[in-house]
């Protein structure tokens, strides 16, 4: 018994030792670093809480796998360069001590932070102001940015991640006034959860070549250009070959307003602006708002494979799903394609088909005279310019209603300069444009405000013609009796989360399971309890009532 006491004592002692060395400080009101007895009430060395470093730089040279340092409220001026990695269970993580402010500020900041090919490093609770650039992260892997505040840079990509590596997580921070203020080239598995982006002199977000991530419950907001571009990468500065963005979730986000753009431009045409600029492959974009903004979806095609410069940036565009969004009253005069709802573009060089719209709401969306229409058509809500046309994309039980709630053309097919009616271009195009509603939506709020995007403005009332007139995703393949194996029709509406969220909790027939995993090749998913179905029983994501609703929010 005596032995086992002064075993748990020993074994006690040596985890509090390994504990208590993990942590060190900086504080820059030291006039020396304090070699094991700072003391932190005082702030000064003459006490018995550890190790601190007056400078950044020398508790980054310091700072090993498992090691948390905590900075003290101060400004900085120097640099944020972790000098070794952290390990897959033990993290090197920088962040402000309490509920200290600490802030990084400088005209030499450029970048405020620095991490080259490390891995397993944290950035938490900190705020970098005035910075020329924000943070440069290249070819790094198991990176955490939370809990930040970012403002006013002015280098090209105010946070600019290149040949990233894997996991990525950028969480709950702000992002305002800068170029791309976040831009991501490479890598999987990345997280961009619960930002505010606000005002970009280009993008706010960027996704070049990046797969198996997530982008979710964000605000995005820019007066001067986009909101959101997901892309390919570029000939131009990326060396290995091209890498399509693939497999990326897109949900429950705000986009706008970007179109309050008066006097940015000394008279001239503004550039293009869109809620997102997107060409991705197999991505889902579901439950989002855009509103407010001078085009709400540019779902684009350009470039080719081999084309240098910015090429094959936007020559992929298939299988991807968008489906109970909320796109109203977008539309604005700009020089390229400004407004509408949609507008669906590409080149005889690019790989585009195989895109649903589903259960979406467009409404009240507008669009001006430019390049592509050559005349005003404020009533349209999806546009298909360049050589695109509807056997590509589908558009199935969305709401397409123009502001007037008349019968008004809400289509437009810009290489044949003509619109259509909802019903005339159901009748023209049957095999691609079915069971489409049209009518005021009725959101809770009868004019949502624009400048300030509030979700739950989007409710739908009780009344509402979009409230259990949704389709069902998808449907089941051949019966099941007790299984987690379900085939689906098209496993392309759903995720299994890439390991980084949860996979979608579905709807088949009357039970409520959890996604484990998806074959897409194969429409084959793997659920995390097995339960009973019958052939071509409905799939979907959980709704209330007979049916899914259509639009961003599942209301009643």
């Amino acid at each position: 018994m005596k032995n086992s006491y002064l075993l748990f004592l020993f074994f006690t002692l040596i985890s509090s030792m390994h504990s208590y060395a993990q942590i060190i400080y900086v504080d820059t009101l030291l006039p020396t670093d304090c070699n094991g007895n700072y003391s932190i009430s005082n702030r000064a060395c003459n006490g018995a809480d550890g190790d601190t470093y007056k400078t950044l730089k020398s508790a980054a040279n310091a700072a090993k796998a498992g090691t948390q340092v905590l900075i003290r409220e101060g400004v900085f001026k120097e640099q944020l360069n972790p000098q070794y990695s952290g390990e897959e269970n033990n993290y090197i993580v920088f962040k402000n001590y309490g509920n200290e402010i600490v802030e990084f500020t400088g005209a030499s900041l450029a970048p405020a932070i620095s991490i080259d090919q490390k891995q397993y490093i944290t950035i938490d609770g900190l705020k970098f102001k005035d910075c020329p650039q924000f943070m440069s992260i290249k070819a790094a892997s198991h990176i955490n940015i939370e809990n930040c505040e970012f403002e006013n840079s002015t280098m090209w990509e105010s946070c600019q991640l290149k040949d990233m590596g894997d996991y990525f997580l950028f969480r709950n921070n702000i992002v305002k006034n800068g170029t791309d203020l976040l831009s991501i080239q490479g890598g999987s598995f990345h997280l961009i959860e619960g930002n505010t982006f606000d005002t970009a002199s280009h993008t706010c977000l960027v996704f070049m070549g990046v797969h198996d991530s997530a982008i979710r419950n964000n605000s995005l907001i820019n007066p001067n250009q986009k909101l959101l571009e997901i892309f390919a990468t570029r000939d131009r500065e990326w060396s290995a070959p091209y890498r399509k963005s693939e497999h990326i979730l897109i949900e429950n986000n705000l986009f706008g307003p970007n179109s309050h753009r008066a006097g940015l431009y000394n008279g001239k045409e503004p550039p293009a602006s869109w809620g997102v600029q997107f060409a991705g492959v197999k991505c889902i974009m579901r439950n989002n708002i855009f509103a407010g903004c001078e085009g709400g979806m540019d779902i684009c095609g350009y470039g080719k494979v081999g084309g240098g410069d910015d090429s094959p940036e936007a020559a992929f565009n298939y299988s991807n799903r968008f489906y109970n969004n909320t796109v109203y009253s977008n539309g604005g005069k700009g020089r390229y394609g400004s407004g509408p709802g949609v507008k669906v573009s590409h080149n005889l060089h690019t790989e585009f088909y195989d895109n649903i719209f589903m259960n979406n709401i467009f409404y009240a969306n507008r669009i001006f005279k430019d390049v592509h229409t050559k005349r005003d058509i404020p009533s349209v809500q999806v546009a298909f310019s360049s050589s695109s046309n509807p056997s590509e994309t589908r558009f199935y039980n969305n709401n397409i209603t123009a502001q007037s709630n008349k019968d008004e053309e809400v289509f437009f097919i810009g290489k044949e300069d003509k619109g259509f009616t909802l019903n005339a271009f159901e009748q023209t195009y049957p095999d691609y444009i079915q069971n489409n509603i049209k009518g005021n939506p009725l959101f809770k709020i009868k004019n949502p405000n624009l400048k300030h995007i509030v979700k739950d403005d989007y409710r739908l009332s009780e009344d509402s013609t979009c409230i259990d007139t949704g389709a069902f995703l998808t449907y089941s393949i051949g019966s099941g009796d007790t299984s987690i194996v379900l085939k689906v029709k098209d496993p392309y509406f759903f995720t299994d989360g890439f390991s980084i969220v949860e996979g979608d909790i579905i709807r088949v027939g009357d039970n409520k399971v959890q996604i484990k995993s998806i074959d897409y090749d194969t429409g084959y998913m793997i659920l995390k309890n097995a339960i009973q179905w019958k052939d071509k029983t409905p799939v979907s994501l959980l709704y209330k009532g007979n049916a899914p609703d259509i639009g961003a929010i599942e209301s009643y």
